[in-house]
């Protein structure tokens, strides 16, 4: 829905109202159904030529329950604040303030920059979490671009954090992205306080921290040569005390390519590791997990898309394969997978999922 309003001779105001709704009905260990709404609100208002500022706001409204406790219900329903930003942008700058989603890097499913959203890419509906905070950036004339950032009073784990962030102080970062021939490479930083209380619930050898803060340091690149070719790498420094440090240290690095087979079949595969330990490239902890992801269309409403993992710690494979099929307005996704057990959310263990999505 779009409404003009002319404010003077020269300049209108548009309103866009939109919304999401989807059912789903997934039966594994937890056997539940779901209802979410996401209406949204945007607003835009030129100001001189080449500038504008404009808004967003949206809601989730999302409720489940058992299949056997359909009166959970409404015990289960949760009303949450979802988006609500201002955005000043001209051609070159953008200037953000609010809750909003910020995300970035080449890697598709095993994100090692998945530092502020938790988006699933088994997921129809991409959903995350914002962070509250002001992102500004800036693109050049050669199409290199700069982020600075400053977060606050975000007290959920954001992306691959192990520990909360201290929502009383300031973190704050940067990115900054340069074009390479037939690519881009970036860097990018951060920095936060750690939640005390919960650094100590999960170290408890190590209550003595009081205001623990981590360094995270990223380089990623992707250049296209006929296949697609990246990598993300990672860095993170918690500064225990004056003598003990912890590292964290993430690893992607991934391919893709189209194959020219009827409608085409695109495959992608990613490799991630995982690490930490008291010295940085001493590897003590690790974890190593592949991907690969196989997805084509069947039809022009129908396509299908396959993923398997493979935890080399654990020597297991994990799959997850999902037929959808689109219209202008309406979605439908029928998915079967088989997780871990104890992985949170709607995929967990091995199951069948249903969902239905509406877009107006």
């Amino acid at each position: 829905m779009l409404a003009s309003l002319c404010s003077d001779g020269l300049r209108a105001e548009e309103i866009m109202v939109n919304g999401e709704a989807s059912a789903w009905a997934v039966i594994n260990q937890g056997r539940q159904f779901g209802i979410r709404y996401i209406p949204e609100m945007r607003v835009s208002h030129p100001l001189a030529e080449g500038k504008d500022i404009d808004g967003e706001i949206s809601l989730n409204l999302f409720g489940w329950a058992p299949f056997d406790s359909v009166k959970d219900f409404v015990d289960n329903a949760q009303l949450k604040l979802y988006r609500l930003w201002a955005r000043y942008a001209t051609s070159h700058l953008e200037v953000r303030l609010g809750l909003q989603k910020i995300n970035f890097g080449p890697a598709k499913i095993l994100r090692s920059l998945m530092w502020f959203d938790q988006v699933d890419v088994r997921d129809p509906l991409q959903l995350t979490a914002g962070v509250y905070g002001l992102l500004g950036r800036y693109y050049f004339l050669n199409n290199a671009n700069i982020w600075v950032w400053g977060l606050y009073g975000n007290n959920e784990l954001k992306g691959l954090e192990t520990f909360k962030t201290d929502e009383h102080r300031l973190e704050f970062g940067g990115r900054f992205q340069h074009p390479l021939p037939s690519g881009e490479i970036a860097f990018t930083f951060h920095r936060r306080y750690l939640d005390s209380e919960d650094w100590k619930r999960k170290m408890s050898h190590k209550p003595e921290l009081a205001k623990g803060s981590e360094n995270r340091f990223g380089l990623d690149g992707n250049w296209d040569i006929g296949v697609g070719l990246w990598f993300e790498a990672v860095a993170g420094n918690i500064n225990i005390n004056r003598k003990e440090d912890l590292w964290q240290e993430f690893l992607t690095v991934g391919t893709d390519y189209t194959f020219a087979i009827g409608p085409g079949i695109h495959a992608l595969f990613e490799h991630f590791i995982e690490s930490s330990g008291a010295e940085l490239f001493k590897q003590e902890d690790v974890n190593r997990f592949s991907a690969l992801s196989v997805d084509f269309s069947v039809t022009l409403l129908d396509s299908v898309n396959a993923i398997w993992y493979y935890d080399w710690k654990e020597e297991r494979i994990y799959t997850f394969v999902d037929w959808q099929r689109a219209y202008d307005k309406w979605m439908i996704n029928l998915s079967v997978f088989s997780n871990r057990e104890e992985e949170a959310g709607l995929y967990g263990g091995t199951g069948f999922l249903c969902m239905l999505t509406y877009n107006h």
